[in-house]
């Protein structure tokens, strides 16, 4: 991972942002977790350390708080595509995960 100055997020920040995407990429959700939540601590308003929460939450199944963390992260930052166009999807698997297999077939009860 190349390592690239944020302007406006603090070098701890950053630093822990880093440590927790190879975390990330080890598939170490939950302390990976850990360290981007003190990454937004430090800085509050880093829209990638909450859009990559919001990653993590998805792989461990927990869509509803992912969706909330994309949403933090398109609230601080409205020009983040990647973060609207993950949510959107983990919107769209979420209610496929809800639908009824009924309502598929086009049978009912």
């Amino acid at each position: 991972m190349n390592w690239v100055y944020m302007k406006g997020i603090s070098i701890d920040a950053q630093y822990l942002y880093r440590k927790a995407m190879e975390l990330l990429q080890q598939e170490r959700y939950e302390t990976a977790l850990r360290y981007f939540r003190q990454a937004t601590v430090i800085a509050p308003g880093y829209a990638k350390a909450f859009a990559a929460m919001a990653s993590c939450q998805v792989n461990l199944g927990r869509f509803d708080d992912a969706i909330r963390l994309y949403n933090r992260a398109i609230d601080i930052d409205p020009a983040c595509d990647e973060a609207r166009i993950q949510r959107d999807l983990v919107v769209y698997l979420q209610d496929l995960l809800n639908v009824n297999p009924q309502q598929i077939m086009g049978t009912s009860s």
